[in-house]
């Protein structure tokens, strides 16, 4: 897939169309069939950055120099037991000064910003992710009730976050090895890798 450049806005032009007019679900009216093309749209130029990171930094880019809109992140640095320490986005606000008339264009923005894999994306990464682990959750996988369970739990998140946490998962140690992980661990990479665009989404639609 090509990646779509970021560099001076943050969003390409066509991508920011359709983050500043469609959320995240598809509606379910007669604009049915223009909410979920603008999902694709989104879905795709979610899956063309690099990292969740970086989606997450373009995203800030593309408020500040095209909306007028400064959001700001509060960051925590937590030291876990296994060492080491974690920078963890604890809040998020937008900034006085801010183009208040952009606000509800900035927060659609951000929720589109949040749609998640199609359920054949989702079970993709999960074969991809199995494949990748020791066999020791092998058989439970390939069952059907637990592909539906791990792809919803990928499905609750943003496209991006779902495809890098089953990569991260297969390809970065983990203590007790490579097995595959719980649908608990999974949710959790999930969680910590959406955190900042699910705390960015909420401060522009509290503001």
């Amino acid at each position: 897939m090509q990646r779509l450049s970021f560099e001076t806005t943050g969003v390409p032009a066509p991508v920011r169309a359709v983050l500043s007019s469609t959320g995240a679900e598809p509606g379910t009216t007669g604009s049915s069939v223009t909410r979920m093309a603008d999902a694709e749209v989104a879905r795709a130029w979610l899956l063309a950055q690099p990292s969740p990171e970086e989606a997450d930094k373009a995203l800030l880019t593309s408020l500040r120099s095209s909306l007028g809109v400064e959001v700001t992140l509060d960051v925590a640095i937590r030291y876990p037991k296994s060492g080491g320490f974690l920078a963890q986005t604890v809040g998020a606000s937008v900034l006085p000064g801010s183009d208040a008339a952009s606000l509800p264009q900035a927060a659609s923005r951000m929720r589109a910003a949040l749609t998640g894999p199609t359920k054949e994306q989702a079970e993709d990464w999960l074969i991809m992710l199995q494949a990748a682990c020791a066999g020791g959750r092998r058989s439970e996988v390939s069952a059907t009730v637990a592909l539906e369970l791990y792809a919803g739990c990928l499905m609750r998140f943003p496209a991006d976050v779902a495809k890098a946490a089953c990569m991260r998962l297969a390809l970065d140690p983990r203590p007790g090895g490579n097995w595959f992980p719980t649908l608990a661990e999974l949710n959790a990479m999930c969680d910590a890798l959406s955190s900042s665009r699910r705390l960015m989404a909420h401060a522009l639609e509290s503001a």
